[in-house]
């Protein structure tokens, strides 16, 4: 959907992971590939996410299409929003301070994060982290380096 932003705070610059750059440059030679085949049918908006004349995605499609492809690959009936959560969940697990949560989720407050999160007990958020990552914690690996630097086996 494409209007003006929620607030001033929605347009922010976000920090991208040299895997997510590889993958947008990915995307970026698909879209030029995809624009050659629809020829005059293509109209530029400046997208990252069109259609397949370039044309802003319906949201309801889309979020239709997401769901299919999360229940295919397991994770059962999920909405493009909640991705922001689960994202929002994992940084908290994770460690990130909660100001910077708040920053990349473009909240006008620190409060309103906490007011949403700040419920989570410190806990509940690393073994969410760990369920969707599938790895352990950085408590059990920095015990096994520990162990394993002193020779332990665990």
């Amino acid at each position: 959907m494409v209007g003006e932003l929620k607030t001033p705070k929605s347009r922010r610059t976000l920090v991208l992971t040299p895997q997510l750059v590889a993958k947008l440059r990915t995307l970026h030679t698909r879209r030029a590939k995809a624009k050659i085949a629809a020829g005059e049918l293509w109209q530029d908006h400046g997208l990252v996410f069109a259609s397949e004349i370039g044309t802003p995605m319906d949201p309801d499609n889309f979020s239709h299409i997401f769901s299919k492809l999360a229940k295919r690959a397991g994770l059962g009936h999920w909405h493009p929003h909640e991705l922001r959560h689960s994202g929002a969940s994992l940084m908290l697990a994770q460690g990130t301070p909660l100001h910077v949560v708040s920053e990349i989720l473009g909240h006008t407050s620190i409060a309103i994060t906490k007011d949403v999160y700040g419920h989570l007990p410190v806990d509940d958020k690393r073994a969410a982290a760990e369920a969707m990552s599938g790895r352990s914690s950085k408590r059990e690996r920095c015990r096994g380096s520990r162990a394993n630097a002193r020779g332990l086996s665990r």
